[in-house]
């Protein structure tokens, strides 16, 4: 082999290797799963999870926390944290129900955990998976989730049409700001006011001064909290066609909070 050849090839096995060595050096640690949170009925939820193999998992003490935070339009509570506490050999809780006092209500679910190794410096400690559900209807016919938001496009003219978001009043989270803008010209839609009926809390957008039977694409967007959990933004993208004299129908878009 030609001695170039051989050094080129020595420097590039060398390179390939090291990083192969920088791994754990100690027992392989993973942390329980969140799978799914069902409703069961009107007042009950059930929390699922699952643990690694024990051919991949070899921590020995595991904790689990699941925290319920209820909401029912203006009420809200919260849960006492349900705990456990896993060895390696005694892993055989994978769910728990709940059962709760109202009907129909929303719960923010948070579920975390962290595993250890006895006598080794090893610690796995994940952040909270939260998420927000609901249970089932009063008669248990039908579980339909969280609501929904719709943002949705109406008053089409020639030159002008409205955005509007429709926020459910019964939805726990916090509308921290709304944006419609279109990406065609950077438009800006201007506030005309807002609105509330029994279902929903309705804040509309104009944008005027366009051009009759143009397609004009809307950026819509909003931010939103719940508790103390870091602001989200939700965006959703409409086209909107001016009409040449009369007005046309409304375009709609619907955003949801499922699990």
């Amino acid at each position: 082999m030609d001695s170039g050849l051989y050094f080129l090839c020595i420097l590039v096995l060398s390179l390939s290797i090291g990083p192969l060595c920088n791994c754990q050096t100690g027992p392989s640690i993973t942390q329980p799963k969140l799978i799914s949170i069902i409703p069961i009925n009107s007042t009950a939820l059930t929390v699922n999870w699952a643990f690694a193999a024990t051919s991949i998992d070899q921590s020995d003490l595991i904790r689990i926390y699941i925290v319920f935070y209820e909401f029912f339009y203006s009420y809200n509570a919260t849960y006492a944290s349900n705990n456990y506490t896993f060895t390696s050999a005694n892993k055989t809780i994978t769910s728990l129900t709940k059962n709760f006092d109202l009907v129909n209500a929303y719960y923010y679910v948070c579920f975390s955990s962290n595993s250890t190794v006895t006598n080794v410096s090893v610690f796995l400690s994940i952040v909270n998976i939260c998420t927000l559900t609901r249970t089932c209807l009063r008669s248990n016919a039908a579980c339909p989730g969280p609501s929904s938001v719709t943002v949705l496009a109406s008053s089409i003219s020639s030159n002008s049409f409205t955005i509007s978001y429709f926020w459910p009043i019964d939805l726990p989270y916090s509308l921290n700001s709304i944006k419609a803008q279109l990406i065609n010209n950077g438009q800006i839609g201007a506030s005309t006011g807002s609105t509330q009926n029994t279902t929903y809390t309705i804040q509309s957008y104009q944008f005027t001064g366009l051009q009759p039977l143009t397609t004009y694409t809307v950026n819509a967007s909003f931010s939103y909290s719940i508790l103390t959990m870091a602001a989200q933004t939700n965006t959703t993208i409409l086209s909107v066609t001016t009409s040449y004299s009369s007005k046309l129908s409304y375009t709609r878009d619907l955003i949801s909070f499922c699990f």
